[in-house]
């Protein structure tokens, strides 16, 4: 399928920002967990050299007056003056004393007996060690950190929003700007064999990848029966937008659809309706028969003219259950210009037909797209136009 340069364009655009930003929420992430991991080895580290501080200004002060009132605010402002130390517990046959930082944060008690709370922010390294102080053998101490400093966790992932925020700004920006250039442009589909019937596909939104295309000039002719055009205006409105389509570089596909159930005859005026909005405007849509219809899609695609063609066929399916009871009871052909130059509206015409008659022999493929190979329906033109024009002399 040809693509235009602006899709190509925008193409590249989006996955060089699909890349920035996916590069962006991995730093974040790296950012966030370098900096905790960082952050908790400090804090051990200093927990270590605090601790160490305690326990000598505890057991000094011990020799002095152990558990006097002196000796608790010796303990209780060697603690407060510490940056990572939550509680301290000093334990002696003569009893046990208990401090904290924060009321209430380390320390539970326990029939008058202090005990550390558990608590998943508290580091799990082990501080403790007995304190030799005369006369009070066996007394120890024992403390606990916290693991996290939560200013610096704050403002870590405060960080790590911001680089997030303006990835997610920088991809929404590109989405508002590639989105003009992306309304309706086609998508890349299964390459077809030549002369084949195409099978079923994966569907993709048919509105997405839709290019509508309306002519500037209205025109006339629309049935009482159904009010899209007459039959007999298929063949000069299909020829004026290949005129145009080829004008201005554009592919252009044609869909035969046929009614094989007896019940469409009641629904007809609705199922043109539902043509008519489904392909964009009714200006595209004419009669064809009793029980059919023909589509003019500008802008499309072999390959996306069966994709709608597939997507419109189910919705019909989905929307009218009591009329067409089986999948072939409404079957489609489809055409397309394909980057034949010389291509008229009654040879579309012809290989749509084609392509519809194939499918309403088929059980299995209600939808059936006829294909040929550009340069080998050139080489045909040259031999015709050859044939045609007679030995030089």
């Amino acid at each position: 399928m040809r693509r235009t340069g602006n899709t190509k364009k925008s193409s590249v655009i989006g996955t060089l920002v699909a890349s920035i930003c996916i590069l962006a929420y991995l730093g974040a992430l790296v950012l966030v967990i370098v900096r905790i991991s960082v952050d908790m080895e400090q804090r051990r580290a200093d927990a270590g050299r605090e601790f160490a501080v305690l326990s000598g200004i505890a057991s000094a002060a011990g020799a002095e007056g152990f558990m006097d009132d002196i000796y608790v605010r010796l303990v209780q402002t060697a603690l407060n003056d510490s940056r990572v130390l939550e509680g301290v517990i000093i334990a002696s046959p003569l009893g046990s004393l208990g401090f904290e930082r924060e009321s209430g944060r380390a320390l539970a008690w326990i029939d008058g007996a202090p005990s550390f709370r558990s608590r998943l922010d508290f580091s799990r390294q082990e501080l403790f060690r007995p304190l030799g102080i005369p006369g009070v053998p066996g007394a120890s101490i024992q403390a606990v950190a916290g693991a996290i400093d939560t200013n610096d966790l704050v403002g870590t992932l405060a960080q790590a929003a911001i680089i997030v925020g303006a990835a997610l700004a920088l991809s929404f920006l590109t989405m508002l700007l590639e989105s003009p250039s992306r309304k309706g442009a086609p998508s890349a589909a299964r390459p077809l064999s030549d002369d084949a019937p195409i099978g079923r596909t994966t569907l993709r939104s048919a509105e997405a990848l839709r290019e509508a295309r309306v002519d500037r000039r209205p025109p006339s002719g629309y049935s009482a029966r159904s009010q899209v055009l007459g039959m007999e205006h298929a063949e000069s409105r299909l020829a004026h937008e290949i005129d145009r389509s080829a004008a201005e570089g554009q592919d252009i596909a044609f869909i035969a659809v046929e009614f094989k159930s007896a019940r469409a005859d009641d629904y007809y005026a609705r199922l043109a309706a539902d043509a008519a909005r489904f392909f964009s405007s009714k200006e595209f849509i004419c009669e064809r028969g009793e029980r059919g219809l023909s589509v003019i899609c500008p802008g499309l695609s072999l390959d996306m003219g069966f994709l709608n063609a597939t997507e419109f066929h189910a919705r019909i399916m989905g929307k009218y259950p009591d009329v067409f009871a089986h999948k072939t009871d409404l079957c489609m052909g489809i055409s397309a210009r394909s980057e034949r130059e010389l291509v008229n509206a009654a040879r579309l015409i012809f290989e749509a037909e084609e392509a519809l008659e194939r499918a309403m022999m088929d059980p299995a493929s209600p939808v059936i797209a006829f294909k040929v190979d550009p340069a080998k329906y050139r080489a045909f033109m040259e031999g015709r136009r050859g044939a045609m024009e007679g030995p030089s002399r």
